[in-house]
């Protein structure tokens, strides 16, 4: 108890209690030998004390006030594990996103042109028709096919002929809608998706598309020229089909002179 009070009493903020002994103290008052009756009147004091009363003196004077220190060096090296551990998780996070990003872009792109391969040019044929059907809106298709393009390969061989579809497919994507949808469909055919124009106007498109490459210079070969085949979705129509009616229009303005187009009825 003298600990206590001095702790409490001189040695605030310099001295803590880490833990207390589990012991307890009885309260005794001494008196003289030669006052014996001053004994009698304590010890019948002190046995009308209770319990209550006596706590309430040793909380008064000796308890000691706990005070729980805050480890400041831990917490720092912790806060710098979690952000350590944060940074790392950040950083293979957007590095993985990247990959996956890329990895799609590769799934969907032609890897010689840079337009859509045939696999998402697929896709949004799907989607086009499915809006057709609960909308009710027109989606009209163009399909083109470079004349004589084999004779570009055999004449100034194989990497020229890869230049040409390069060129080629950079004069569709600057010519068409930012709406449209353009892919190489295969080989030198190439497939343009026009949501919400009906086939008559995806045709002044496709005439304007021919215009374009035949007044453009290709490096190697110089002018070239394309016939086209244009049709329309249909909801009562398959898209194999759909697909087969324009592959026929196109055909028809090869064999019919080349460098033009053919709408389906």
């Amino acid at each position: 108890m003298v600990i206590a009070n001095s702790i409490q009493t001189d040695f605030t903020g310099v001295l803590k209690v880490s833990s207390r002994l589990d012991e307890e103290v009885k309260l005794a008052i001494a008196t003289r030998n030669d006052e014996p009756l001053l004994k009698e009147i304590f010890d019948i004091l002190v046995k009308q004390i209770s319990e209550e009363e006596m706590q309430e003196t040793f909380n008064r004077w000796v308890a000691v006030q706990k005070e729980v220190g805050f480890d400041y060096p831990l917490f720092w090296k912790l806060l710098l594990i979690i952000l350590a551990l944060a940074a790392g998780y950040l950083v293979h996070y957007i590095k993985l996103k990247n990959l996956n990003a890329t990895l799609l872009k590769l799934s969907i792109t032609d890897t010689l042109t840079g337009l859509y391969n045939r696999l998402k040019m697929d896709e949004v044929l799907i989607q086009q028709q499915e809006a057709q059907k609960r909308y009710d809106v027109n989606t009209s298709i163009i399909l083109l096919d470079i004349d004589f393009f084999k004779q570009v390969n055999d004449k100034y061989g194989h990497p020229a002929g890869d230049r040409v579809l390069v060129q080629f497919a950079k004069v569709l994507k600057d010519n068409v809608r930012v709406t449209d949808y353009v892919g190489r469909w295969g080989g030198e055919e190439f497939l343009v998706v026009c949501p919400n124009i009906n086939k008559k106007e995806a045709g002044e498109l496709a005439q304007k598309l021919l215009e374009k490459v035949r007044n453009n210079q290709f490096s190697d070969v110089g002018a070239i020229t394309v016939s086209a085949g244009v049709s329309q979705l249909e909801a009562d129509q398959s898209i194999q089909k759909i697909i087969s009616k324009v592959d026929k229009a196109l055909y028809f303005s090869k064999r019919n002179g080349r460098d033009q187009i053919t709408v389906t009825d």
